[in-house]
C-alpha cells in the first residue's frame, strides 16, 4: 500500500460523455439451481427488487441424466414431462413460468447451446449392468441424439466433428460432442410418417433407459412451423439470400409441416420454437467463440440464428412497434475486434422485408479486469486497469451502454474478492448488467454451477445487492462522467503501476458513485470532486453505508453533502476490511412518505427470519 499521504493525490480527468441521456435498463437476474415452480413462486420478490429480465439455465433434456445442469444436451425439444421431469421441471412448468414472468413485467432468456450436444457418441454402449456383452446396446442402436446422427455411411462422424479433431471450432469442449454446423446431411429430423425415405435413421431398441429415438410420431408435427399460415419473405443482407420465414401454429400445434434440413436447421428451428411456443424472449448463447467462422472471421452461425429469430415475437410492444428477441453471447477473453464479431444491432434499421440482428456479448474483458483488480490484496489493485476495459467503448469510444453485458460473477466464474464493489461499479453504469444467484435447491455439494450472490433477492441474506439494483432503477440515469481516479504508483521494484485506490463516476445530475479497492479499514476523502449538480443541491448517501456502524464506525462518512458554488463535493469513501462494502452512492433524495394506521386494537409480534 502506498503511504497515506500518497493516496490522497488524485487526478481529475476529462469525462467520457454519452450522446443524449442514458437510462440503464433494469438488471438481469441469472438464477440457477432452482426448479421452474420455485422461480415462479419468487416472482413477487423478483419484481419487487426491480429485475427486468431472467437468465435461466438450458431447459432441454440432458445426456447425463436428470440431475445435469443442462449443457450436455440430449433432446432439444424435450423440456420435461410429468413423471419424467428434467432437473427443473416440465415443458408446461417453463411455459407457466414465462407467462407469469411476463405478467410481472419480467422478460425471460434461457441458455441456448448451438455448439455441441452431450458426451455420448458412437462408442457409447449401454452394458445393461451385466458382464455379458450379448445384451449390450450401443448409443447408435438406441437412435442416438433425437434429430441428429452420430455416424452415417460415408461419414463416420455424421452431423459432428471427430473425436480427435483439434482447433477451437472443432474440438470437444469439456468432452462434449461438437456439432459440425457446416455439414449438410438432409433429413426430416423429427419424422411424422413411417416409410418416408427422407426420414432420419431411427433406433432399433431402447438404450440407457430411454425410449427408441427418431421413430416416426404424428405428434412430432408440433415441432415444425405451419406453412399453411403463410410465410414472410425476407432478404438477409448478412447471408445474401432470400428466405421465407414461417411461424409455429400455437393454436393447432399439430398443423406443423415437416421438412428436410441439416443439423443447423434443427438448431435454428428449435430456437424459433422456443420463442413462439414456449414464449422465451431471448437467449444467452453458450460457447459462441467455438462456432465456425467464414473467411472474414464472421460467426455465420449467429447470422443464421438472427434470421431464425427475426420477427419471431408476434406480439407487438404497447406502442405497436415490433418486439425483438434479444440475445447475448458467451465469447471469453479476447481483443475488442474479435469480440465485435459477436455483436449485431441493426434490427431497428431493418424493414419487414430485411433481416436484422439484436444480439450483444457478455463483457468478459471488463469481468477479467474486475477480477484482477478487485482482489483481497489492495497492493495489487488498480482502477486504471478497469476504467477502459469494457467492450462498451469499442464501437464509439463512449461509456454509454451501447454494447456489452456487464457481470461480476456467473455459473462459471466466482468473480473478484471485492464482490460488492464489483456490483456497485457495474450496476450503476449505463448499459446492461447481471446479478447472479445460485438457489442451491439441489444441494450444496455440487461443484458446478458456481456459488452466487445469496442476497440477490434480499431477505435473510441481507439487502446489499438488492439496494444497488433499486438504486440502478431510481438513479441509473444520466450520461456517464468519470470524476476522479487516483494516480497509480509503482511498487518501487520496477514492477510498473499498481494501487489506484479510489474511483468516482457520476450519472449526470442523478448519482455520484464512489468506489474503493482498498482491503484495509480506512475511510478516505477526496476533495473537490466535480459534478454536474447545480450549486447548493443537497445530495444524500443512498446505500445506507453512511449510517452503518460496521462500514463507518467513526462516522467519517457524511449522510448529506451540499454541492458548492463550483459544482464540487468532498467525498468520503470506506475501504473494505470487515464488510466488503467499499462504496458510497450520493444522489438527490427520492420522494419520502409515511404511513400510519388508526384504531388499531392490537399488533402481532414479528417472527424471527431463518435461512429456510
Amino acid at each position: 500500500m502506498a503511504t497515506l499521504a500518497a493516496v490522497w493525490i488524485g487526478c481529475l480527468t476529462q469525462p467520457w460523455s454519452a450522446r443524449g441521456e442514458d437510462v440503464s435498463a433494469p438488471a438481469f437476474l441469472q438464477i440457477y439451481e432452482a426448479k421452474w415452480k420455485t422461480i415462479e413462486n419468487r416472482l413477487a420478490d423478483i419484481h419487487n427488487v426491480g429485475y427486468g429480465r431472467l437468465w435461466l439455465p438450458p431447459p432441454s433434456r440432458a445426456d447425463s441424466g436428470n440431475l445435469s445442469v443442462g449443457y450436455d444436451v440430449y433432446d432439444r425439444f424435450d423440456l420435461g414431462k410429468p413423471r419424467n421431469e428434467t432437473l427443473y421441471g416440465t415443458e408446461t412448468g417453463l411455459k407457466t413460468l414465462v407467462r407469469s414472468s411476463h405478467a410481472a413485467g419480467v422478460l425471460v432468456n434461457t441458455d441456448f447451446v448451438p455448439n455441441h450436444n452431450g458426451f455420448s457418441d458412437q462408442s457409447s454402449v449401454d452394458t445393461r449392468g451385466t458382464p455379458s456383452t450379448a445384451d449390450d446396446v450401443t448409443f447408435v442402436q438406441g437412435g442416438d441424439y433425437p434429430g441428429f446422427v452420430v455416424t452415417l455411411p460415408g461419414d463416420v462422424d455424421g452431423d459432428f466433428h471427430g473425436a480427435f479433431e483439434t482447433g477451437e471450432q472443432n474440438f470437444r469442449l469439456s468432452g462434449l460432442i461438437d456439432i459440425a454446423q457446416e455439414k449438410n446431411h438432409q433429413f426430416i429430423r423429427h419424422p411424422t410418417t413411417p416409410g418416408n425415405p427422407q426420414n432420419i435413421p431411427a433406433g432399433t431398441q431402447g438404450a440407457f433407459g430411454r425410449p427408441i429415438a427418431d421413430l416416426p410420431d404424428p405428434n412430432n408435427a408440433r415441432f415444425y412451423p405451419d406453412q399453411g399460415l403463410g410465410g414472410t419473405p425476407v432478404f438477409d443482407l448478412a447471408l445474401n439470400q432470400n428466405v421465407m420465414l414461417y411461424n409455429f401454429n400455437t393454436t393447432a400445434p399439430l398443423a406443423g409441416d415437416p421438412y428436410a434440413e441439416n443439423a443447423l436447421g434443427l438448431i435454428l428451428r428449435n430456437a424459433r420454437w422456443m420463442v413462439q411456443e414456449i414464449g422465451i424472449d431471448g437467449f444467452r448463447i453458450d460457447a459462441g467463440r467455438h462456432l465456425p467462422t467464414d473467411e472474414q472471421g464472421d460467426r455465420w452461425v449467429l447470422n443464421y440464428l438472427d434470421q431464425a429469430l427475426f420477427r419471431a415475437k408476434l406480439e407487438p410492444l404497447l406502442d405497436g412497434s415490433p418486439q425483438h428477441v434479444y440475445s447475448f453471447t458467451e465469447t471469453g477473453y479476447d481483443s475488442n475486434g474479435f469480440i465485435q464479431k459477436f455483436i449485431r444491432d441493426d434490427i431497428d434499421n431493418a424493414n419487414l422485408g430485411q433481416v436484422g440482428g439484436n444480439r450483444d456479448a457478455l463483457d468478459f474483458n471488463l469481468f477479467g479486469a474486475l477480477r484482477g483488480n478487485l482482489t483481497a490484496n489492495g497492493f495489487a489493485n488498480n482502477w486504471h486497469n478497469i476504467r477502459g476495459a469494457s467492450i462498451d467503448l469499442n464501437d464509439d469510444g463512449l461509456r454509454n451502454g451501447s454494447q456489452g453485458v456487464a457481470f461480476a460473477q456467473s455459473h462459471d466464474e466466482l468473480g473478484p474478492a471485492l464482490q460488492n464493489v464489483a456490483y456497485a461499479y457495474t450496476l450503476l453504469l449505463p448499459g446492461n448488467a447481471i446479478v447472479y444467484t445460485n438457489a442451491k435447491e439441489f444441494g450444496n455439494g455440487r461443484d458446478f454451477p458456481r456459488g452466487g450472490k445469496d442476497d440477490a433477492l434480499g431477505g435473510f441474506h441481507g439487502e446489499t445487492v438488492t439496494k444497488l439494483v433499486e438504486l440502478r432503477n431510481s438513479h441509473g440515469r444520466g450520461n456517464f462522467n468519470e470524476r476522479w481516479i487516483d494516480e497509480a504508483f509503482g511498487d518501487g521494484n520496477g514492477n510498473g503501476q499498481q494501487e489506484s485506490a479510489i474511483y468516482v463516476y457520476e450519472r449526470s445530475k442523478s448519482a455520484v458513485v464512489g468506489l474503493s479497492n482498498r482491503s484495509d479499514s480506512f475511510v478516505e476523502t477526496r476533495n473537490g470532486v466535480q459534478t454536474n449538480f447545480n450549486p447548493n443541491t443537497i445530495l444524500v448517501e443512498l446505500t445506507g453505508n453512511a449510517n452503518d456502524a460496521v462500514v463507518d464506525p467513526g462516522n467519517a462518512i457524511r449522510q448529506t453533502l451540499r454541492v458548492n458554488g463550483s459544482g464540487q463535493i468532498n467525498l468520503s469513501i470506506p475501504s473494505n476490511a470487515g464488510h466488503g462494502r467499499g462504496y458510497v452512492v450520493y444522489g438527490v433524495a427520492p420522494p419520502q412518505g409515511t404511513l400510519s394506521l388508526t384504531n388499531v386494537a392490537s399488533t402481532l409480534a414479528g417472527a424471527t427470519p431463518t435461512a429456510a
